[in-house]
């Protein structure tokens, strides 16, 4: 306290030599744009002066002369400002007097502890009282003033408890609480954002300096649930939307730190409830500021989302994945629910903003895929992701939201990851089956979401001609390259069996046989992709085809070299003779082939 008044004199010069200088400034400028206006004034009345002859009665037109280019003169001249700094030198260098005197006070015992508290309290309510007198004439003054008010009764209040034990930690939570809602009401009626940040700000550091551990869990976190509260009703009644980010920090900060060190498993339905209720209103102010009012994202709206995002699944996750991971995938489920209610409203009511339409699927499917890796494991987390990325792209076709289109990729990409690790890492049974087996499966599944991928573009085309072209193009290359793989797969495992083997993941074969049964099977599959792409002129698919016979052909000039005699001759004949037959088909019966195929 004995120092406090020498830092707010400090803060008043350092703020209002900032000041000074941009209203000197503002002067210039302002005399500049007078004498620019006056100008066009007096140009536009010499023309007016020097106009034609009148107009007639009967053309009922009416010539008015140009006016002067409206301007707000600055009300405040250079020597108006000469007199407020000597003034408020006069002001320092009396409240610096003053502080002197307190200080000297305060050493000598001539003012106790409780005397003390309470000249602090006076200073900051005649601090306040006065920032209110000159609120109308001078605005930034007055923030000032009014700000130092509620630092000085904050710390009032806290010296009381923590520097002279006059108060118990209750009384001095109340007292803070007080303060906080004093702020809070004089920003909302003045109009003063600065003012309710450090009101709010103020608000926060409460529980920090009293303890939450003296005040207990229940009343701190009831006391931050109607303080985010009020942050949300100003945001809904004044747009300040950095008080929701500091509230934002200040619950998850007093959170965190009560979790990693006093909770316990007996807390856990309370702590869940609280989690739950600021998930609700810092969600509830992004989507105030994005869909009720219509704006465009900003930098500030997507550090708020990812950031409530973010810290509610970090805090439900670290509660439950230990013994209710039911309950968090169910949880992590419906909140991609509500993220993806809420995307498709963003999306209606402001489709301009594309940021925010491929942000805003992102966080549902984020969740919603994070809740299939906590419930399933195994082949079961690909295959479940393949189904999502499925219906994301139906939900794209069906809103033509590219959010949800772009969201459908990545899952579809992670899908096809966590299937390869699966097939890779797989290890046959005793009663493995050809084509009767999981990997297969999988790939199978894999290679139908492609296609139906496919097919949604095709149907229902995308957000433009160019997207839907390639969409289409990209997944069907996927799933014939996927169908290859599995063929070859297949093919490896079988002669693999066949010869006591074990079963490998990808190989060209074991011995000859294999591998050319795994030429035979690439030219039959090409030349069927040939004759398809060529009957119903699919570019794609007969590209491919042809890319797969330049590739088997190679292949087979490759495999002669470790191959018998009787091997060399049977690939090299059953491969020349796929290729020519392919050839013949089209030209001679290409158009049947448009009627069968």
């Amino acid at each position: 306290m004995d120092y406090l008044f020498f830092i707010i004199i400090v803060i008043m010069f350092f703020y209002h030599g900032g000041k000074i200088n941009r209203l000197e400034k503002l002067i210039k400028d302002g005399d500049k744009v007078v004498k620019n206006s006056q100008t066009q004034a007096t140009s536009a009345t010499i023309n007016t002066s020097t106009a034609p002859a009148p107009v007639s009665m009967t053309d009922q037109t009416i010539v008015t002369p140009a006016q002067p280019v409206s301007t707000v003169k600055p009300d405040i001249s250079s020597e108006e400002m000469s007199g407020r700094i000597i003034g408020r030198i006069g002001i320092g260098a009396v409240i610096i007097g003053v502080a002197f005197f307190l200080k000297y006070a305060f050493d000598n015992n001539w003012v106790g502890p409780s005397g003390r508290v309470m000249i602090g309290i006076l200073v900051g309510a005649v601090l306040v009282g006065i920032g209110l007198w000159l609120r109308k004439k001078y605005l930034g003054y007055s923030d000032l003033l009014m700000g130092g008010g509620l630092a000085v009764l904050y710390l009032s209040v806290y010296s009381a408890y923590a520097l002279y034990q006059l108060i118990d930690p209750m009384t001095t939570f109340m007292g803070m609480i007080i303060v906080t809602v004093i702020g809070v009401v004089i920003s909302i009626i003045e109009a003063t954002q600065t003012l309710s940040i450090i009101a709010i700000v103020g608000g926060y550091l409460a529980p920090a300096l009293v303890g939450v551990s003296l005040v207990g869990p229940t009343i701190t976190f009831t006391y931050l649930t109607i303080l985010n509260g009020g942050v949300l009703g100003i945001l809904v009644y004044k747009k300040w939307a950095p008080l929701v980010l500091i509230g934002l920090a200040g619950t998850w900060l007093h959170f965190g730190s009560w979790l990693m060190t006093s909770y316990n498993d007996t807390l856990l339905v309370p702590t869940l409830f609280f989690i739950l209720l600021q998930f609700i209103i810092f969600t509830a102010a992004s989507v105030i500021r994005l869909i009720m009012e219509k704006r465009k994202a900003e930098e500030i709206d997507y550090i708020l989302l990812a950031v409530t995002a973010v810290s509610f699944a970090a805090a439900c996750f670290s509660l439950l994945d230990a013994q209710y991971k039911d309950f968090l995938s169910l949880g992590f489920a419906l909140t991609a629910v509500l993220y993806g209610a809420i995307a498709l409203v963003a999306y209606k009511e402001n489709p301009e903003d594309r940021t925010l339409n491929i942000f805003l699927p992102g966080l549902s499917v984020a969740f919603l895929t994070a809740a299939i890796a906590i419930e399933f494991s195994g082949s079961w987390v690909s295959a479940w992701w393949l189904i999502e990325a499925l219906v994301l792209y139906i939900v794209a076709s069906k809103s033509s939201s590219r959010g949800y289109q772009v969201m459908g990729v990545v899952v579809y990409i992670l899908a096809l990851l966590k299937l390869f690790q699966y097939v890779f890492t797989y290890t046959a049974p005793v009663g493995y089956v050809i084509f009767f087996n999981g990997p297969f499966v999988m790939l199978c599944l894999a290679i139908a979401v492609a296609y139906a991928i496919a097919f949604v573009y095709y149907r229902y085309g995308s957000v433009s001609y160019d997207i839907r072209i390639r969409g289409i193009s990209a997944f069907v290359i996927i799933a014939n390259v996927l169908t290859v793989y599995a063929l070859t797969n297949q093919i490896d495992a079988y002669y693999s069996l066949q010869a006591g083997l074990p079963v490998s993941t990808f190989s060209l074969g074991p011995n000859q046989n294999a591998t050319t049964t795994v030429s035979i099977a690439w030219a039959l599959y090409a030349a069927l992709l040939t004759v398809i792409g060529f009957a119903k002129k699919y570019a794609v698919i007969r590209r491919i085809g042809l890319i797969l016979f330049i590739i088997t052909a190679c292949k087979v000039v490759i495999d002669v070299w470790n191959l018998g005699q009787i091997y060399r001759i049977v690939s090299f004949i059953a491969f020349g003779v796929i290729a020519l037959a392919v050839s013949f088909i089209y030209v001679k019966y290409r158009d049947r082939l448009k009627d069968i195929v």
